[in-house]
């Protein structure tokens, strides 16, 4: 058993508990941002004389040796250590000798761990933002490919009005800006130093706090040290994100199961992201598509963990707070394989025009448009409802095509909507007249797609 501890114990730690206790299974994640702060914190102490300058460059090469060794041979790694603190100086320790106790000079692994924690999500942050807008990208060029391409739009889960392909794949690819936004703005609180405030009371060295969070890249410095250690706003706000991101991922992969089937027939999905049946030879199963989905039971469950961790204990740190890091690295494994997943469906998804054009050339689909027409004749709007409301059941009554119950019912009194019944029920036509902004004519859909890739620039 190694750890930083011990000196007024008469005894070691009952081993099931110090299984139970430890946390180097799962923090050892953060090895390279633990080594990253403690190489900035060595330096750091040499510059405000708290210990030599050559100490502090002796424990910076160090620990690049122990990091060194790390990322050439992961069993290095492979010790009975009580967490990524303990690794760390254990490691260091056997290259540089007693020295590597002078790291820890007026540190506390209270302010490491929530160091070592906002390291790692900002560069979650940094590699997940450029995933987001490799998807946002996609979709942008699939959609400008179908811009004009006419297929049903559904308000619960029923035919409401024809819309278009690039309109569809822009309602998705605005979902995903929003959250590329969202990362961003999370960055900005993630991206502040709380090393130099001890374990809770901050730290009688005088260390230079602004120019060691320079070295780490972080943008402010903490402003209380007792907040500073028991913060995880940070953390929970980084997991609701990526929350909100499998969400919309799952939103898109259930469009993408559904009118990748039979009854729709709309799309095809890439073979490459399929699998088949054990016992029907036919199936190409919808699994990538379906385990992304699944997959926003656990990033939703990550924040609910988060929060319920932080409610109600004390303000300072807790041991609770050991159990961060799991809920954030689970969400973090959940995404980022789903965001590359769902890029390359859509990048490989195979589009069937010509069903989605009929299907959007169902006659109900029209009668919001006929209704609108009526209404700018000069019929009130609500009594323009009712009556196509009432055309569309003597259609379906008579079994009879609502653009001739249509023509025929309007011919004397509206002879001038009665003579365009016939573009009425066009879905290109229908589609081309939602020209304003956001809508969901070709014209406006390009509009909206390139706006959303400039966003993500």
């Amino acid at each position: 058993m190694t750890k930083l501890w011990g000196g007024n114990y008469d005894a070691e730690p009952d081993r099931l508990f110090w299984e139970f206790n430890r946390s180097f299974p799962f923090d050892r994640r953060l090895i390279r941002e633990e080594i990253a702060a403690s190489r900035a914190y060595a330096l750091a102490l040499g510059r405000c004389r708290a210990i030599s300058a050559r100490d502090a460059s002796k424990l910076d090469r160090g620990l690049a040796r122990v990091l060194a060794k790390y990322e050439a041979d992961p069993a290095y790694a492979a010790v009975d250590v009580e967490d990524v603190h303990s690794f760390v100086e254990t490691r260091l320790e056997e290259e540089i000798g007693p020295l590597a106790g002078q790291g820890h000079l007026g540190r506390s692994r209270n302010e490491q761990s929530v160091t070592a924690l906002r390291l790692f999500i900002r560069g979650a942050i940094d590699d997940l933002r450029p995933r987001v807008k490799g998807l946002v990208e996609a979709l942008v060029t699939r959609g400008l490919q179908g811009a004009a391409a006419p297929m049903p739009g559904y308000t619960h889960t029923r035919e409401a009005e024809p819309i278009t392909f690039g309109h569809w794949a822009g309602a998705h690819a605005w979902s995903l800006v929003r959250d590329f936004d969202r990362l961003g703005d999370a960055r900005r609180r993630v991206n502040v130093l709380p090393l130099g405030s001890g374990a809770l009371a901050g730290t009688a060295l005088p260390l230079k706090r602004e120019a060691l969070a320079r070295a780490l890249g972080f943008a402010a410095v903490s402003e209380n040290a007792l907040d500073a250690i028991s913060d995880r706003d940070f953390a929970a706000e980084f997991v609701f994100v990526l929350a909100q991101i499998q969400a919309h991922l799952s939103r898109l992969a259930e469009d993408l199961i559904h009118y990748s089937s039979l009854p729709y027939g709309f799309l095809a999905l890439p073979d490459a992201f399929t699998t088949g049946s054990s016992l029907m030879p036919q199936k190409k199963n919808p699994d990538s598509m379906e385990l992304v989905r699944g997959k926003a039971a656990r990033t939703t469950g990550a924040v609910v963990r988060l929060l319920a961790l932080t409610t109600g204990v004390p303000v300072s740190y807790q041991k609770d707070f050991q159990e961060d890091k799991e809920a954030v690295f689970d969400a973090i494994d959940a995404v980022r394989p789903s965001i590359t997943v769902t890029t390359g469906v859509i990048r490989g998804l195979i589009v069937h025009p010509a069903v989605m054009r009929k299907a959007a050339s169902v006659a109900g689909m029209m009668a919001a448009s006929l209704a609108v027409a009526l209404a700018r004749e000069g019929v009130p709007f609500r009594k323009a409802h009712g009556m196509v409301g009432a055309m569309v059941a003597d259609a379906v009554s008579a079994k009879i095509p609502l653009q001739d119950i249509a023509r025929e019912t309007l011919a004397d009194r509206h002879p001038r909507i009665a003579g365009r019944i016939k573009d009425f029920f066009d879905p290109g036509k229908a589609v081309a007249a939602k020209a304003a902004r956001g809508g969901t004519a070709p014209a406006a859909v390009r509009v909206s797609l390139r706006a959303a890739r400039a966003r993500v620039k």
